[in-house]
């Protein structure tokens, strides 16, 4: 739930917002998501980065970013929070 209403979200969505969620302020790497969805294997696809820009593009609609910082990974704000 997003302000109150539901936000429909893949399986795949789910658990990485939940893992960006949860790591808080640190920044949760792509190896690391690649880890919890697939396991030791991993993944060599681009699934990670397509599956952040589609939460992306349903997150901002309710004032909510995905944030990306370049070798270090994930973190989610609120829009107008630094």
């Amino acid at each position: 739930m997003v302000g109150g209403a539901r936000l429909p979200l893949s399986p795949t969505e789910s658990k990485v917002l939940q893992l960006i969620i949860g790591a808080g302020n640190i920044p949760v790497s792509r190896a690391a998501l690649e880890q919890e969805l697939y396991g030791a294997a991993g993944s060599k696809s681009n699934t990670v980065q397509v599956t952040v820009c589609r939460l992306r593009q349903k997150l901002i609609q309710h004032g909510y970013r995905i944030n990306s910082t370049r070798g270090r990974g994930y973190t989610i704000s609120k829009d107008g929070d630094s």
